[in-house]
């Protein structure tokens, strides 16, 4: 079922806006905690991207529960932020990771296809034996690897076919974007299996696909003018993204916490 509420994005960036300044400081802290504890997660020796994964995880439905609580007009506190909800997470990453799992063959064939089309197999051939049969830092190996990248451009460049297949990859990658903005949001705040929470991106959205593409297209500009102003304004730009994020999804999909994400533990 499409929504029947038409989105505002101006209403959205000024609700976003206020509920960010209800605690500056509790967002940008968090952001830079959790962005911290996943680099240092990234140096444990073997489990490390899977601990920066987990530690993503929590930054996330942390940073969703605290942007829910300030646009009901809360100021959150910092626990709320960091307190753990391993159910929360769990739904989180199963929803996002079904999806990758649906796309993952669309984005496959159209690789194989555009690789094809540019006879790259002809050209990735002679570089696998060289590399083969050459030290790792002979220079032939550097100037073959040189060759073949602007050889594999030129055909790029001269197939339609290939072409077309790219440009159809970047039209679809944009079309999920943004009927899938508020997979986050779906998965902590409604509780539905992987599936429905999909689905419901897709229905509620579909009717109001370029208000919620000129909405993203606004907050890319958020985030640019955040790093512009370096690492300062990049941490409180991604919080006040999220947090319009937020009032959209409230205009388009409710404001009830159906799943308890500010009750459950």
């Amino acid at each position: 079922m499409s929504s029947s509420t038409e989105l505002s994005v101006g209403t959205a960036i000024q609700e976003g806006w206020r509920a960010f300044r209800l605690a500056p400081w509790a967002f940008v802290g968090f952001v830079l905690l959790s962005s911290l504890l996943s680099q240092l997660a990234n140096l444990v020796p073997f489990v490390g991207a899977l601990v920066a994964m987990l530690v993503n995880l929590w930054g996330g439905v942390g940073l969703i529960r605290g942007s829910w609580i300030a646009l009901e007009g809360t100021r959150p506190r910092f626990e709320d932020f960091t307190r753990w909800n391993s159910v929360a997470i769990w739904r989180l990453f199963s929803r996002q990771f079904v999806l990758v799992l649906l796309l993952l063959p669309i984005a496959l064939l159209l690789i194989v296809v555009a690789l094809h089309a540019s006879d790259a197999w002809s050209v990735f051939g002679p570089l696998m034996n060289l590399a083969l049969t050459v030290d790792p830092s002979d220079t032939q190996l550097a100037d073959a690897r040189n060759t073949a990248a602007l050889e594999l451009a030129i055909n790029f460049s001269r197939s339609p076919l290939a072409l077309l297949t790219v440009a159809i990859g970047w039209l679809l990658a944009i079309y999920i974007q943004v009927n899938q903005s508020f997979i986050g949001f779906i998965a902590l705040l409604e509780g539905l299996n992987p599936i429905a929470t999909i689905q419901r991106g897709i229905s509620v959205v579909q009717g109001q696909w370029w208000q919620v593409f000129g909405l993203l297209i606004l907050q890319l500009v958020i985030l640019l003018l955040g790093v512009l102003a370096l690492l300062v304004g990049l941490v409180a730009a991604a919080p006040v993204c999220l947090c319009i994020t937020g009032a959209a999804y409230r205009q388009l999909f409710g404001q009830e916490d159906q799943a308890d994400l500010l009750r459950s533990q």
